[in-house]
């Protein structure tokens, strides 16, 4: 397991490990421990060391089987299960091993790229920049219009589900710019009374999803079909499917932020 060879130390340290959207769990829910690891021998992608953060992020191929005594559990889920600090630092290991993996040469002169010795970074031995992880943020809202809500289906969907509209913040943008552009452009409708609600990290790969609320303000509703397939007023006493527990959407939904 060479991938693992520039690992200082396990004493002491969180062990993440991840099969795409996956985390290995042990039976009662927690985090895989570094256990886990030995049995998982040539599966492994690409791994990571925090040592601020106290932790290991591990990157499996797609088809690794959970070895005994442990299982994949969707992300979403873990982070349901967990506290904000966990999540966080669970999303962490998750981007930063996403991140080394996707990043092996420097885009500047094409030389490999070495881990910083101090920084949470990549260094060119060749150039000498730095390459930081990358953070995209995004804004997620959910709609108000008296007892209704607005929520909408995006055409990726094949389950079904209903979530609240979002999308990437553009550069030079505030994040309401970008939330009333959003709005504006996936459904023709104009929002007021915008309201924070709050933030999670999201590491597929790489987002803040950062989540707001706001109240109908004018417009007749025509959707994007580009990349919504569906948008409609639901009232809170008859849902669709909705988004899973542990997504900022469904906090949004079912009012888990303070307002």
């Amino acid at each position: 397991m060479a991938l693992l060879d520039h690992i200082t130390s396990w004493e002491g340290k969180r062990t993440y490990i991840f099969r795409g959207r996956e985390i290995l769990t042990d039976k009662g829910g927690d985090a895989a421990d570094a256990g886990a690891v030995a049995s998982l021998d040539n599966c492994i992608l690409q791994c990571c060391e925090d040592t601020a953060w106290q932790s290991v992020g591990i990157l499996l191929q797609a088809d690794t089987a959970a070895p005994a005594g442990y299982e994949f559990t969707p992300v979403p889920a873990y982070f349901f299960a967990h506290d904000d600090a966990e999540n966080a630092r669970a999303a962490r290991m998750k981007s930063l091993a996403q991140w080394l993996a996707d990043n092996r040469y420097c885009p500047f002169c094409g030389q490999p790229l070495q881990l910083h010795a101090t920084e949470a970074a990549l260094a060119c031995p060749s150039c000498g920049r730095l390459h930081f992880p990358r953070v995209e943020p995004c804004i997620i809202t959910l709609i108000s219009r008296g007892d209704e809500i607005l929520l909408l289906r995006n055409i990726k969907d094949r389950a079904g589900i209903y979530a609240c509209l979002a999308g990437f913040v553009e550069v030079g943008e505030t994040l309401e710019q970008a939330l009333r552009r959003e709005v504006r452009e996936e459904t023709a409708l104009e929002v007021e009374n915008i309201r924070y609600a709050g933030s999670q990290g999201w590491p597929f790969p790489d987002q803040l999803m950062v989540g707001f609320y706001a109240d109908y303000k004018s417009g007749e509703l025509c959707i994007q079909e580009s990349e919504i397939a569906d948008a409609r007023w639901f009232r809170r006493d008859s849902l669709p499917p909705l988004p899973k527990p542990g997504s900022i959407a469904w906090r949004l939904i079912n009012g888990r932020f303070a307002q």
